[in-house]
């Protein structure tokens, strides 16, 4: 991998993109590392959560310039927009927690990579755009589908529409954010936000994320009540869940 770095750690896998000469952007050997060590952790039972942040001071600026700002027409552009929309959808249907850790701006792609978690915290001093809408152009990888889904309509519009680059505090108030921490404290918040979540059964983490999946496929309510009821049963009364009802009994 050279334009990733990855560590674990208690359960939790952390990818750093690591092209800070380039504030992190994306081209597509990066799409095609990022691909392959999904993939890899998506099948590591050590893996619990992964993390996603950016070297230097930057989390993701966008596309590669000399790459997709290389692409004059239609037919040039769309082969680049699909590589790069497989990896939001790889991030958005991972059957594990993903968690963006903004350690600086996240504009354009960048903002689209993050919505793409299911979890999204950033410094105080990070700035989130949607900006595509400056440049002539739209969301292009899925992340404004993405953000139509995830935020209040409104909320959602106002960041695709205004291109704004926005602060921290203001992205959380939106609900683009689930917390801002000061620099110096984001790595420690996220990692034990991390390592809470990489803590609890595995086999409770995907049956939730399934319970995310049929939401998103617009199942009928009852068919997905139905399901976590049938979900639920099948984990009743394993060793697990049998020894868990025993400790509580046993301190009460």
């Amino acid at each position: 991998m050279e334009t990733i770095i990855t560590e674990q750690m208690d359960g939790v896998a952390v990818i750093t993109l690591n092209r800070p000469h380039v504030h992190n952007a994306l081209n597509m050997q990066m799409i095609e590392e990022l691909r392959d060590k999904l993939g890899v952790f998506r099948n590591d039972p050590t893996v619990r959560v992964v993390v996603f942040t950016g070297a230097g001071d930057s989390f993701v600026s966008g596309g590669d310039l000399e790459q997709f700002g290389a692409a004059r027409d239609r037919d040039s552009a769309l082969p680049l927009l699909a590589k790069a929309a497989e990896l939001i959808m790889d991030i958005d249907s991972f059957p594990k927690p993903t968690i963006a850790m903004i350690n600086g701006t996240a504009v354009g792609g960048g903002a689209e990579l993050a919505i793409a978690c299911h979890f999204r915290f950033a410094s105080e001093t990070a700035r989130i755009g949607f900006v595509q809408i400056a440049l002539h152009i739209t969301t292009g990888w899925g992340g404004g589908s993405l953000l139509l889904n995830k935020l209040g309509e409104s909320q959602a519009l106002t960041m695709l529409l205004s291109g704004e680059r926005f602060k921290a505090k203001e992205a959380e108030q939106l609900g683009f954010l689930n917390g801002v921490s000061p620099s110096e404290r984001l790595r420690d918040d996220v990692l034990s936000f991390a390592r809470k979540l990489a803590a609890q059964p595995e086999e409770g983490i995907r049956s939730y994320l399934r319970l995310l999946a049929w939401k998103r496929s617009r199942e009928e309510m009852t068919d997905r009540i139905r399901r976590e009821i049938e979900q639920c049963a099948g984990l009743w009364g394993s060793e697990r869940h049998v020894a868990a009802i025993s400790r509580f009994l046993h301190k009460r």
